[in-house]
């Protein structure tokens, strides 16, 4: 079995990023963005880049699954959030810490171990205060939640019992998009996803929302990923994530245990 390995690296900005190998720097939003980052765009090939500011790190994905074909084990993280890969995944070397550029590790091998054991990776489950059906209309619109069960009843009607139970059963998921699994895999769970989506959009009007609630199908799909895991009883690897920022005199490394505001808990892990 083949291993070749690439890990999609989601930047909209000129950051510090990862690109040793097996990361791919890919700049989100490029059709739609004044600015060139001289790396891998999403508006190559078949894309819907001029989407990203509803789809976000999933214009990514979509180029990846339509464009990305010299690949056997597939992934996707942030510029500045990255599966815990290695115990010391920062090299941290003061100079290059205090300059803000961490030497990002992916520990190879034990993607593909793990990968003969699991079918996917994830990061790890944080706890939200409500069920996560309940959660999402607090935070985000009841009419799009209601449309998107609409979708799932009418059209993947065999989805229906894994998206009530994550939806209505069950208060963690695994957020951020992120995953990495194989490419078979991958390209099954583009295939579903984006024809879900495809179908929500056409029902739902996203020219009167606020610059973050336009990024609807970002959110909707950090739940769809968890249906579609549990639809097809997909044994999953989670990961830490691990997250860092830069402060105003010095950058701070944070073990992110959670994702979304209202129930992010962080763990310092290195503070220099």
């Amino acid at each position: 079995m083949n291993n070749k390995i690439t890990i999609l690296v989601c930047c909209h900005k000129q950051d510090y990023y990862a690109q040793k190998y097996p990361f791919l720097p890919i700049q989100v939003g490029r059709a739609i963005s004044s600015v060139d980052l001289g790396i891998q765009g999403d508006d190559t090939g078949d894309n819907i880049s001029w989407k990203n500011r509803n789809y976000c790190e999933l214009t990514a994905l979509y180029w990846a699954w339509k464009n990305l074909k010299e690949v056997d084990i597939i992934g996707l993280c942030h510029y500045r959030r990255y599966f815990l890969l290695k115990n010391n995944i920062f090299n941290i070397g003061v100079q290059k810490y205090v300059c803000g550029k961490p030497d990002i590790v992916c520990d190879e091998k034990r993607i593909i171990s793990d990968l003969e054991k699991y079918d996917i990776i994830l990061p790890n489950k944080p706890n939200v205060k409500n069920t996560v059906g309940e959660y999402y209309a607090i935070n985000h619109s009841r009419q799009d939640f209601d449309v998107l069960e609409e979708v799932i009843k009418e059209f993947y009607s065999e989805y229906e019992d894994s998206f009530h139970y994550l939806m209505y059963s069950s208060n963690s998921y695994s957020p951020c998009n992120m995953m990495i699994c194989r490419k078979e895999l991958f390209d099954d769970y583009c295939e579903w996803l984006f024809g879900v989506l495809k179908k929500v959009e056409e029902r739902v009007h996203i020219q009167y929302y606020t610059p973050y609630q336009a990024r609807i199908f970002g959110f909707m799909s950090e739940r769809l990923l968890n249906v579609y895991c549990i639809h097809h009883h997909l044994r999953v690897k989670h990961y830490k994530i691990l997250s860092f920022v830069s402060g105003k005199n010095r950058p701070v490394i944070l073990e992110l245990l959670g994702h979304f505001r209202s129930f992010l808990s962080f763990e310092l892990t290195k503070k220099i």
